[in-house]
């Protein structure tokens, strides 16, 4: 299981990232749109939303599991990060692919910014070298299998740190997986910003589910799921403690995107 091996160690990941290295990537501009021609390259309806909010969800539980197994034999990092592709042609419900990515705990993956940090700069200078560069082998360690005419719609996230603590203090407490809570983060190239927040046994293994996009998935309504929407998640403010996972998980999702834009 490879390390995020694009990040620094020691004072130089403790510095604020400043940018630099990513001067070379064009401005964000319309989303879900080839620069080439401008045609829509992938429609991101409601139901697709959904399926992301799924995929996350089962992303959280296996990666929570995972977690807990060896969390003293080679321990893994709380954080996983998530690529999503749209395969078009195929009804809405499969259209759904995924190219996913955990870590070996350490210094450089025990921290979600810089995490995300490390990974778009990884991803930036990876297109800078290789024009064969394919963030879904080089930066992934499980890959659906999709054609050559999937699109990038998107960065998915997931964490052990919670509102209901740090993977830290919470394995302490917890007498086996299901007591652990998680959260997920999704931004997809339409500006659509997704918050899971999963619950373990003492939350009654509920999921909130809020989206910055009213687009009424009440479909997905179960008991254990709650979706409401959240306008404010599109304008998060930098006093926010999830301020910087959004800011360097849209800045990895505008990479990847453009650079894997037809030229």
């Amino acid at each position: 299981m490879p390390r995020p091996s694009s990040h620094r160690r020691g004072a130089a990941a403790a510095e604020e990232p400043d940018g630099r290295h990513l001067r070379s990537v064009p401005p964000e501009g319309p989303r879900g749109q080839s620069a080439a021609d401008g045609n829509p390259e992938a429609d991101v309806t409601a139901a697709f939303r959904g399926e992301v909010v799924s995929r996350l969800r089962r992303f959280s539980v296996l990666h929570t599991r995972h977690v807990w197994e060896r969390r003293r034999r080679d321990p893994l990092s709380p954080h996983g990060i998530a690529l999503f592709y749209l395969e078009r042609g195929v009804p809405v419900l499969q259209q759904l692919r995924t190219a996913t990515r955990i870590f070996l705990a350490d210094d450089e993956a025990s921290d979600l910014p810089m995490l995300l940090y490390g990974l778009a700069r990884h991803a930036h200078e990876g297109y800078q070298s290789d024009p064969q560069f394919d963030p879904r082998t080089m930066m992934a360690n499980k890959c659906d299998p999709m054609s050559a005419a999937a699109v990038f719609v998107g960065v998915g996230v997931c964490t052990l740190d919670t509102p209901n603590g740090s993977w830290a203090d919470a394995q302490r407490h917890a007498a086996n997986e299901f007591d652990l809570p998680g959260r997920c983060f999704a931004r997809l190239i339409d500006g659509t910003r997704l918050l899971l927040d999963r619950g373990g046994r003492k939350q009654f293994n509920g999921l909130t589910v809020e989206s910055s996009v009213d687009d009424a998935n009440t479909h997905y309504g179960v008991p254990s799921m709650q979706w409401r929407w959240n306008p404010s998640l599109a304008e998060i403010e930098p006093h926010d403690p999830t301020y910087h996972v959004w800011r360097w998980m849209s800045e990895l999702g505008r990479i990847v995107d453009v650079r894997s834009q037809p030229r």
